[in-house]
């Protein structure tokens, strides 16, 4: 019986491989002038970051710059010197802790169910509450003592110094005042 059916199977099949083959032609022509399109607007994306970070490099160089000479010019090179480098040291822990927080945080693993993650993520606000915690009791300790030890080195460097470093110092003492003062 199949015997019979087969020349009308054929009869009604015609054409068709051929057809199927210039349709799957026509999705992979497709499919690649899309990857190509996308491939090209990710490149040009990554040379605007990459000239975007150029040019953001080029303005902080310049305010660095900027800053020194201002400093400088009312409070000698020295204060000028340590008010650039407070601030990039400043900009420098800045980004070390946002770097430090986002290597601790991890992307959703494929095959994890919903449940599975909002499961997780209470798990993770429950240890990070905890940690908060115990991030602000460890933050005022570190402080406590970053305060201890910059009177003690303060304190020495006014008995023991020259007076040139306690000029310095006490021109860094209140150039960080003003900037605080006004900041409040």
């Amino acid at each position: 019986m199949l015997k019979a059916l087969r020349p009308l199977i054929n009869i009604a099949l015609h054409g068709q491989p051929e057809r199927l083959m210039l349709l799957a032609r026509a999705y992979k022509d497709e499919a690649i002038g899309q990857a190509k399109a996308q491939a090209a607007g990710a490149a040009v994306t990554a040379a605007l970051g990459v000239l975007g970070l150029i040019f953001a490099v080029i303005a902080v160089t310049i305010g660095f710059a900027a800053l020194y000479y201002v400093v400088a010019a009312q409070h000698g090179p020295l204060a000028g010197f340590a008010a650039s480098g407070g601030a990039a040291a400043l900009i420098a822990v800045l980004m070390f802790i946002v770097v430090a927080i986002r290597a601790r945080s991890s992307a959703p693993r494929p095959g994890v169910t919903l449940a599975q993650i909002k499961a997780e993520a209470k798990d993770t606000l429950r240890r990070s509450e905890r940690a908060t915690a115990d991030l602000g009791s460890e933050v005022q300790r570190q402080a406590e003592l970053l305060g201890r030890r910059s009177a003690d080195a303060a304190e020495d460097i006014m008995r023991n110094g020259s007076r040139e470093t306690v000029f310095g110092v006490i021109a860094a003492a209140a150039l960080i005042g003003v900037l605080i003062g006004r900041r409040g």
